[in-house]
């Protein structure tokens, strides 16, 4: 019992975010990657859990969003632990664990989570697509971010559609018991916002009473040099995290 308790308490303070995304492509990456480096003194560790459209190895970082993070963070774990689950197919993890005949069992995956966290003060666990991607028949991405435990971070786009898109992933993690700890807003482009995309995050926390956390910077050096360069104007826009 005394270790069991000891094992709630420790998931209870323990320090990190699940970063979920409204869709697919959204830059849920990116943001693991400033937060990672905003974070980098704080033996902060990575995690995505799950990798479709990837060679099974993970060879390059351009190829696979674990090898990136990996790179970026200079974290010395094993991909194994970082990436229990990697697929050729560029699909959804149920499909492409069916295209290949193989089977996802979440429990290993808590299990790695549960390696790292005992090798780390802070976590940052990239998901799958959105909340409701699913990983078995019964098992989606916010089963798994609700097992996991970490607040949520939303990575959402700034263009015409957000505010469905964002609403919609809002509403699905507050129904399935998952706290919202804000969204980031992360442009696709570099240069000045147009007025109507920059008002998307003031109406989305009006619609919605969640708070937006920032709004990711352009970052088009992609090395862990180019993250360092843009450290102060994390964090200055991410002061609330």
């Amino acid at each position: 019992m005394e270790e069991f308790i000891a094992d709630i308490t420790k998931r209870t303070n323990m320090k990190g975010y699940f970063i979920t995304g409204t869709d697919t492509g959204v830059g849920k990456t990116i943001v693991t990657a400033c937060l990672a480096n905003l974070f980098k003194s704080q033996n902060v560790g990575v995690m995505k859990p799950i990798e479709t459209g990837v060679n099974t190895q993970c060879s390059s970082s351009s190829n696979s969003d674990a090898k990136f993070l990996m790179e970026i963070t200079g974290v010395q774990d094993p991909l194994e632990d970082i990436c229990p689950y990697r697929f050729k197919l560029s699909a959804s993890p149920y499909q492409a664990a069916k295209t290949e005949e193989k089977e996802i069992d979440p429990e290993i995956i808590l299990e790695r989570f549960r390696t790292l966290q005992s090798k780390h003060s802070m976590m940052l666990v990239e998901g799958i697509g959105g909340l409701m991607v699913p990983i078995t028949q019964r098992y989606n991405v916010s089963n798994l971010a609700l097992q996991i435990g970490l607040p949520l971070i939303i990575v959402s786009r700034v263009q015409v559609g957000t505010l469905n898109h964002t609403l919609l992933t809002i509403n699905a993690a507050q129904q399935h018991g998952l706290k919202v700890k804000g969204v980031i807003l992360n442009p696709a482009y570099d240069g000045e916002l147009q007025s109507f995309e920059a008002e998307q995050g003031k109406l989305i926390k009006e619609l919605s009473n969640v708070s937006i956390l920032g709004t990711c910077p352009y970052i088009n050096d992609l090395s862990s040099e180019g993250f360092d360069k843009k450290l102060d104007l994390l964090h200055k826009e991410f002061r609330q995290i």
